[in-house]
């Protein structure tokens, strides 16, 4: 289902940037389709930290044939037989981790859903295996938060640099770009990805 917000967005972000209104205008149809499970949504985020969403959905695809995605099922496989799925070790580690923690019922997804973003964010840092850019996937496509601008991920990054010429990383202010596209940074953030892959991006 769309988001309730997502019309609104994309007509506000169209007028305030020529360059995302070019992306917006060619994927006219498409939208971001949020989780229904945020335990799915943090295995999808681990999975796919620092890696291609190609190798990320082959990673997912095995998981899924050895496993039901869900903290019990994670549990009920040895790190062997989850490494043999592609994961590393360390990831491996926080699928864990976190699948102890939801069965243990140390993590508290209705608690985290009732945070201002900022605050979910740093409630889910607290969690072995999750750094912002884990959290921010969680807040945008779990948690359907309209302003979140990901400033680690290499698919915004590269969209950066290619659509409004910026040299490098290091050149970027982010901080520009957040306040030109409040308070739709998701939505202007999931086009630039789009701009990058033309697949769906979702967690």
């Amino acid at each position: 289902m769309k988001p309730k917000y997502w019309d609104k967005a994309t007509k506000e972000l169209s007028l305030k940037d020529p360059i995302l209104k070019k992306i917006i205008s060619r994927h006219i149809n498409k939208y971001l389709v949020p989780s229904n499970d945020p335990f799915n949504t943090l295995v999808n985020s681990i999975i796919g930290q620092q890696i291609s969403t190609h190798a990320a959905k082959s990673i997912k695809t095995k998981l899924e044939k050895l496993t039901k995605i869900d903290a019990k099922g994670i549990l009920s496989k040895k790190s062997d037989e989850l490494r043999k799925c592609g994961l590393s070790n360390m990831k491996v580690n926080y699928l864990v981790n976190i699948s102890e923690r939801v069965e243990n019922k140390m993590t508290d997804f209705n608690h985290i859903s009732n945070l201002e973003d900022e605050e979910a964010k740093n409630e889910l840092m607290k969690i072995k295996g999750i750094g912002p850019w884990t959290a921010e996937m969680f807040l945008i496509f779990y948690l359907s938060r309209p302003n979140i601008l990901p400033k680690g991920d290499v698919g915004i990054i590269n969209s950066l640099i290619n659509l409004y010429g910026e040299k490098n990383k290091d050149s970027i202010n982010f901080e520009n770009f957040f306040i030109k596209w409040s308070p739709w940074n998701s939505v202007a953030s999931w086009f630039l990805w789009r701009n990058i892959d033309d697949t769906d991006v979702s967690y």
